[in-house]
């Protein structure tokens, strides 16, 4: 389903209503009284993306948890019940790009959402990168998800101050950027040339290794800013990825202290 093209889309102002002057609970127990199975993961997916973006809403991260735990169960369960492999592997796909969703919401590292993050929460991105993981498994995907999926588990394994097991996630987020670089013939090692996976799967792995007390990591953390800085200012066409790059790596370092 195109989340760009949903087909209740007129469906929303009623929602936002009772989610404004009820809560995320009554919300969903509106959208359960669907027994259309198609409408119910519309509407599920529409009110998770648009109360984890603040859609004409204010929001806590605790109501964004519950509405897109809600939508991946929703998803993951019809996948249960399908007997179509096709269509299975869609309810699953879809379960599978919420929770990353859900684990990259609760990450502690945008510079625009200053929400404090509780250890619920790093647990719950946890949960959400480990289902991530075994989902993309079964999906057969490639080596960009993977990254992704061990990122996120990565970056919320740093919330908890688990900074061994962070490093271990890093670790095969790089394996899996290094495996897209050769896939696409690009540099495997930090450079203002190499692709942003490759730079930014260095910079959460020093950035990890340097919380864990490894003061060398320090200078090579600085390389991968160093290198996303020269990729902006090039004007390159993923100039915002740069920053983006950038923003991540010093928002983690203002709001992750080490142990």
């Amino acid at each position: 389903m195109n989340p760009n093209d949903n087909p209740f889309e007129d469906k929303w102002p009623q929602l936002l209503q009772i989610y404004s002057d009820q809560g995320v609970q009554q919300l969903i127990s509106h959208i359960q009284l669907s027994e259309d199975l198609l409408e119910r993961r519309a509407l599920y997916l529409m009110a998770s993306q648009r109360i984890s973006q603040g859609y004409d809403l204010s929001r806590t991260l605790d109501d964004v948890i519950v509405i897109c735990r809600t939508a991946i169960d929703e998803f993951s369960a019809q996948a249960s019940q399908e007997t179509d492999p096709e269509q299975r592997s869609r309810r699953l796909d879809g379960a599978n790009i919420l929770s990353y969703n859900l684990a990259a919401d609760l990450a502690p590292c945008w510079s625009d959402d200053p929400e404090p993050r509780t250890r619920e929460h790093f647990e719950e991105g946890i949960r959400c990168a480990q289902d991530c993981l075994e989902w993309r498994t079964v999906l057969k995907k490639g080596a960009l998800p993977f990254h992704m999926a061990w990122w996120a588990l990565g970056v919320h394994r740093c919330g908890i101050k688990d900074w061994h097991g962070a490093c271990e996630a890093f670790e095969k987020s790089l394996e899996a950027a290094h495996i897209d670089a050769q896939e696409n013939s690009t540099p495997t090692s930090v450079s203002p040339e190499a692709s942003f996976l490759v730079n930014i799967a260095n910079g959460w792995l020093e950035f990890a290794r340097w919380r864990s007390g490894d003061q060398s990591s320090y200078e090579r953390f600085l390389e991968v800013i160093c290198a996303f800085t020269n990729r902006a200012e090039q004007g390159a066409d993923d100039k915002e990825d740069a920053l983006t790059g950038i923003q991540q790596l010093e928002t983690a370092a203002r709001r992750m202290p080490g142990s």
